[in-house]
């Protein structure tokens, strides 16, 4: 299988969980980052995993890319406030603390999105948008 990995706006193929480890590797020695992994022959309707992470917060949103259903993850629910992220193209987002999980979580649903083909990780809250 080979899905599309985007390292805050730099693409490259990923063809097995070893090189998909290694990316993840690379995404963590990042201080902020935003991380999609996709279906490389249909990256643009097909399912997308998306991973923001800012030190140790770290938030997924999962699109199923076949009836525009869009979920993101749920952390603790009763946590306050919001915490702000670089996006690829220098834009800062702020989202809801409510929404962190572990980032290494994140790092485990994306091998399991890795090794499902594009379902959405199953060890992950989720939340429909």
């Amino acid at each position: 299988m080979t899905m599309e990995l985007n390292l805050h706006g730099e693409p490259r193929v990923v063809d097995s969980v070893p090189a998909l480890e290694q990316s993840l590797l690379q995404a963590r020695a990042l201080a902020q980052c935003e991380l999609w992994l996709t279906m490389a022959e249909d990256a643009e309707q097909g399912p997308a995993l998306c991973m923001l992470r800012n030190g140790g917060n770290a938030w997924l949103m999962y699109l199923s890319g076949q009836d525009d259903l869009s979920y993101h993850s749920l952390g603790d629910e009763e946590a306050q406030g919001g915490c702000s992220y670089l996006l690829s193209n220098g834009q800062v987002d702020e989202y809801p603390e409510a929404w962190c999980v572990d980032v290494a979580g994140c790092e485990q649903a994306f091998v399991a999105f890795f090794k499902a083909g594009g379902a959405r990780p199953d060890a992950i809250a989720w939340e429909a948008d």
